[in-house]
């Protein structure tokens, strides 16, 4: 519960930071933030460590916070796990997700051995698809690791990745690694985004990884071209 409510509480001060960055206006003072959300010096204190480790801010003692505008331009960030119905709608698009397949599958060699599971360990495999005004761009292949006893039909498949890890008994993704890439794509993905067979696409493939370190889901996703804008924000030293 305090988790979340830290996490709510950085979502606010980014929303204020999304407001400054647009209107030019000054970034308020801890005390400020304080009394406008309601919250302890030490909770905001908290928070604006996670936007500076994030790139949105510099703060330094003595001096007035300095705001970093020109982040507003990157809407997905490959240093940060963002649903990509979040992404669309800030690229100012409507969202809308579909589920194409739900099955259990027995993994074959590299999909085990990216989980660290034994070969023929059953998983469960979702392939969804979210499109920006109704155009297809992201097709995503989510598997999840079937612990015994946990019966996949009764699992909404239509929900989050991170509350389906949950529903089937895993502990919560802490952490999620993510390597790009590039593909030319292959049926039935290409027929899913409506583009032509060999069309080069992005690719992320997303292993997420509980506290206790255990691999609670691989996730491939496939995004046509130009449709996200992937970057990052890197601190100069």
């Amino acid at each position: 519960m305090a988790r979340n409510r830290e996490a709510l509480l950085a979502d606010r001060i980014r929303r204020i930071w999304l407001d400054v960055a647009h209107n030019g206006t000054a970034f308020p003072g801890e005390p400020t933030l304080a009394r406008q959300l309601q919250a302890s010096r030490p909770a905001v204190r908290e928070a604006l460590v996670r936007l500076q480790a994030e790139g949105l801010i510099h703060k330094q003692q003595g001096a007035e916070t300095a705001v970093n505008r020109a982040a507003v331009e990157i809407t997905a960030r490959l240093d940060q796990q963002l649903d990509n119905e979040e992404i669309i709608t800030a690229m100012g698009h409507r969202a809308s997700m579909e589920v194409l397949e739900a099955e259990s599958v027995e993994l074959e060699q590299g999909d085990a051995a990216a989980l660290e599971v034994p070969v023929g360990s059953r998983a469960l495999r979702v392939a969804k698809r979210w499109r920006a005004d109704d155009v297809p761009v992201v097709v995503a292949i989510n598997l999840v690791p079937l612990l015994e006893g946990r019966e996949p039909r009764r699992a909404d498949v239509g929900q989050t990745l991170f509350s389906l890890v949950e529903r089937l008994g895993h502990e919560r993704a802490e952490w999620e690694l993510a390597w790009p890439s590039a593909t030319n794509l292959s049926p039935p993905i290409a027929g899913w985004l409506e583009q032509p067979q060999g069309q080069a696409a992005l690719t992320l493939e997303m292993i997420g990884v509980s506290r206790p370190g255990r691999r609670v889901y691989l996730a491939r996703e496939f995004h046509v071209p130009d449709a996200f804008r992937y970057g990052l924000v890197r601190s100069v030293r």
